[in-house]
């Protein structure tokens, strides 16, 4: 089981965008997050996990916002080849966002190999 906590207010996953030249492109926010997921998993992950795996999301706000299943995903694409191969290992999630006025917002996340 590895524990993480990803400092800073969570990025829900935002719909793909097209740019003026017809390319589709995923918003720099959500990029930045998904990358900011990725280096603090890096410090606890040697090698991606094979195989099924558990994922447990607490999103922690200071004020109310976005799809928990949004939060969510912008952390399984963060991780994908870093705690896992690919997000369909998943087999069981459970997550959970609280809102918290005046308090630091961050995302813990639990994985667990199954």
């Amino acid at each position: 089981m590895v524990f993480f906590t990803i400092p800073g207010r969570p990025v829900p996953k935002q719909r793909p965008r097209m740019g003026k030249k017809g390319n589709i492109y995923t918003p720099k926010k959500c990029r930045e997050y998904e990358s900011a997921v990725g280096w603090t998993a890096r410090k606890v992950f040697k090698n991606p996990y094979d195989g099924p795996v558990s994922l447990q999301v607490r999103i922690y706000l200071a004020e109310a916002g976005g799809d928990l299943d949004n939060y969510v995903k912008s952390i399984q694409d963060g991780l994908n080849g870093i705690a896992w191969r690919d997000d369909r290992q998943i087999t069981r999630l459970k997550a959970s966002k609280t809102i918290r006025p005046g308090k630091t917002e961050r995302a813990e996340v639990v994985i667990q190999r199954l």
